[in-house]
């Protein structure tokens, strides 16, 4: 199997109690079937503690039971007790992994970081050089899917990087050529048509009118599980601007960092969901949801603007709820048609 890394990858360390925004904080945390095995094990005081703080939830899973929606062992210092009684290694599969996130195709394994982490949104935003990205097509077709179809997706995803890549244009322009390509590729996968085309002749955008009213994008995240009011408010904040036009082409950079993360993360689950423009569609709510807020919001420094992007990752990616509510309303609500979309940007 090959695996394939973003440049930035290897240089991501956790800054523990350094962290603005806690990992070890709102989300409840899965422990899985080897850690809790070794828990059992752990006598004394410190084994008592995690016995006493484990349970099952409502799912079916064994969680750290959270304490003021924090996880009960980060301790006033802001570091991990399990950390520091019983070392690295004994985190349990959750803790070890986050943020960095490994999407297996069998024949080969792309590696990202989160975005919800700030130390990692950092690295990828503050980052020179592009995401890199699989490029090699499929020969062997000893797999349970189908090959024909992944290298179709292969070389679209590749073609929509190089329209996100080129900085001649606004960010805007770009987002909107990816979308018009990727319709085209969504007829493509409906109609079950994984021929080589001429990708180029279907970037061309011809938009009649623009609509600035967003408030739908707004109002499908307000339904949103939201662990954070301050987040709430900002988003409260932000939708008061929904018609405001244009975002500014200022953050540019930021937005072409989202959005080539999106499409690494979410392009090739069209190999199994047959759905391409999901992950367009998220980065188009992305771009209107944090360009607002980053427009709404004065005299932001570096830091915070970070900050907002990484929040948005946290309360909207890593929610099994939110993902199926957003996919729901994608494949079905038509205002979160491409064509609708297209008009907003």
């Amino acid at each position: 199997m090959k695996h394939f890394y973003p440049d930035y990858y290897k240089n991501f360390k956790c800054v523990a109690a350094e962290c603005p925004d806690s990992c070890c904080k709102d989300w409840d945390v899965v422990v899985d079937d080897d850690s809790q095995a070794f828990y059992e094990t752990v006598k004394g005081d410190f084994g008592k503690k995690l016995k006493n703080l484990t349970a099952v939830d409502g799912d079916g899973d064994r969680i750290f039971v959270s304490q003021n929606g924090k996880c009960p062992f980060w301790n006033s210092q802001k570091l991990c007790d399990i950390f520091t009684n019983l070392g690295e290694e004994h985190l349990c599969a959750t803790c070890r992994s986050f943020p960095r996130i490994s999407q297996d195709y069998t024949l080969f394994c792309e590696h990202m970081l989160s975005f919800a982490c700030p130390e990692a949104a950092r690295l990828m935003l503050e980052a020179d050089k592009n995401f890199c990205y699989q490029t090699d097509l499929c020969t062997d077709k000893s797999v349970d899917y189908n090959v024909d179809l992944m290298n179709f997706l292969l070389n679209a995803r590749k073609f929509t990087f190089e329209v996100l890549n080129n900085l001649t244009l606004p960010f805007a322009e770009r987002l909107r050529q990816s979308l018009a390509f990727n319709a085209e590729i969504q007829n493509r996968l409906d109609d079950e048509n994984y021929s080589p085309f001429d990708f180029s002749q279907f970037t061309d955008v011809s938009v009649t009118s623009h609509k600035s009213d967003c408030t739908f994008i707004f109002g499908l995240h307000k339904r949103l599980d939201i662990m954070d009011n301050s987040f709430r408010g900002f988003l409260e904040n932000a939708s008061s601007h929904a018609y405001c036009g244009k975002i500014s082409d200022r953050y540019d950079k930021y937005f072409s960092v989202i959005a080539k993360y999106y499409l690494f993360r979410y392009y090739l689950t069209a190999i199994d969901s047959f759905d391409v423009l999901s992950a367009i569609k998220r980065i188009v709510c992305a771009y209107i949801v944090i360009g607002h807020m980053l427009s709404s919001a004065k005299d932001l420094t570096t830091e915070q603007q970070i900050l907002v992007i990484q929040r948005y990752s946290k309360e909207v990616e890593h929610s099994y709820e939110n993902s199926e509510l957003m996919e729901e309303e994608f494949l079905f609500n038509p205002e979160f048609s491409a064509g609708h979309l297209l008009k907003l940007i």
